[in-house]
């Protein structure tokens, strides 16, 4: 029973003694704990590339800095190492994460007397890649660009393919509509090209949320980006207004380019805007259902909030101090298209009293869109009685529309009385375009 008794004894002073030490241990642990705490924060846990990371915290101690490394997560090779200096309690550390790749990362503080904090976050590649279906860098017969440009803090690239013969169609177009640039805006062959960019606009605006007016801020910033240059500069005229695809091959323009190309890209997508045309400058003008501030025109009961295109990081509603008392004219987008026409005449037979003339009449349609209910009136003026007598029979003809690009070759006879002062006219009218008529020299029969 003694023995017993005894180890009983020894037992109990040496677990005695195993907790009085680990008391002892507790005891120094918490007070180092008291005299250094440490409090770190991230301004986010995730980032697009180039974004600025900060790294902010307060130190309760007597460590005068904090050494804060980042590595890729899970990695054991720091990217970054460095000794932050401690300013009444509180450090901050800024960087830029354009000097990381796409990942994640974990950033970890040490304190002199070894407390740290480890904190993480994802860093996003930013770069956004807009591809036109049908892209491909190795035909002769295209032009081939590329965009870059920023909206929403991202970095967005455009690739685009336009055939250099859709080119070189409005290169040798007339470019004479100073009367009304919105037309400019409004033709039926380029649709093709600028939906496949408008595809590609929405679906990235549908992937990033953006409501109706930010995917209208975010096509307006890429025409934003463009290079402003001046038609004399790059055309060697005064004034040269450009199509849509001129602009994007030229890859820029002055206002009214770059105002044209926003509009027509908006427009195909169904957005109300309109051309701002002010004494000197020209701009965009949408009517938005959501809540926009800023200044606006208003037209048709509607207002149109300004959209400044020649420069960078104009929002919309914003504009220049120098317009701000500008007097403006609203163009609307409406195609009226302009048809064009020359003709010749030739005598090809005659009786004692009539000539007969064989009239040939070239007509086109330069559009913007499809010249609707055309009619063509071909007539001999009897000069000597006035500009509104004609000598019968003369020939009216009802035509076709004329769709955009389309042209025809009219031929019809004319009996005119012989032995006077005539003059041929031909006169072209129609449901949407403006009429017009051209007349050959007077001529004795």
């Amino acid at each position: 029973m003694k023995k017993i008794v005894f180890l009983t004894v020894i037992l109990f002073i040496m677990l005695s003694g195993c907790i009085d030490d680990f008391k002892i241990l507790s005891e120094e642990f918490n007070s180092l704990k008291k005299s250094e705490t440490l409090n770190v924060t991230i301004n986010s846990e995730t980032f697009e590339t180039g974004d600025e990371l900060t790294i902010a915290g307060i130190l309760i101690g007597k460590s005068p800095e904090v050494n804060v490394k980042i590595s890729k997560y899970g990695g054991s090779e720091d990217i970054i190492s460095k000794n932050i200096s401690i300013s009444n309690s509180v450090f901050e550390f800024k960087i830029d994460t354009e000097s990381l790749e796409a990942g994640e990362y974990s950033v970890k503080i040490t304190t002199e007397s070894g407390i740290y904090k480890i904190l993480n976050f994802k860093v996003l590649n930013n770069e956004n890649y807009l591809i036109n279906s049908g892209y491909e860098s190795q035909n002769e017969n295209y032009y081939f660009k590329n965009y870059s440009w920023s909206y929403d803090n991202k970095k967005w690239h455009l690739e685009i393919s336009i055939p250099k013969s859709a080119y070189e169609y409005y290169k040798n177009k007339p470019h004479n509509r100073e009367d009304n640039y919105a037309q400019y805006a409004l033709s039926d062959y380029d649709k093709s090209y600028l939906d496949s960019m408008i595809y590609n606009f929405e679906k990235a605006s549908i992937e990033n949320e953006y409501s109706k007016c930010d995917e209208a801020l975010f096509i307006s910033s890429f025409v934003q980006s463009l290079d402003y240059t001046t038609d004399s500069e790059t055309t060697g005229f005064d004034e040269y207004p450009r199509y849509p695809l001129e602009t994007l091959v030229d890859m820029g323009g002055d206002c009214e380019d770059k105002s044209v190309l926003t509009a027509a890209l908006l427009n195909e997508l169904d957005y109300d805007v309109v051309l701002i045309e002010l004494s000197d400058h020209m701009a965009v003008g949408i009517s938005c259902n959501e809540d926009i501030y800023g200044s606006y025109y208003e037209y048709n009961g509607k207002q149109y909030y300004y959209i400044e295109t020649t420069d960078e990081n104009w929002f919309i509603g914003e504009i220049p101090e120098k317009y701000l008392e500008d007097n403006a004219i609203i163009r609307p987008l409406i195609q009226i298209p302009r048809m064009i026409m020359n003709f010749s005449a030739e005598r090809t037979a005659y009786s004692g009293n009539y000539v007969y003339y064989e009239v040939t009449c070239n007509l086109e349609n330069l559009g913007p869109g499809t010249a609707k209910n055309p009619k063509i009136n071909i007539a001999a003026v009897a000069v000597e009685e006035g500009e509104n007598y004609i000598w019968k029979p003369d020939v009216s003809l009802d035509l076709e529309n004329y769709e955009e690009g389309d042209s025809a070759v009219i031929t019809t006879s004319l009996k005119i009385p012989r032995n006077i002062l005539t003059k041929i006219r031909c006169t072209v009218y129609g449901d949407n375009f403006k009429s017009f008529e051209v007349s050959s020299e007077e001529f004795n029969t």
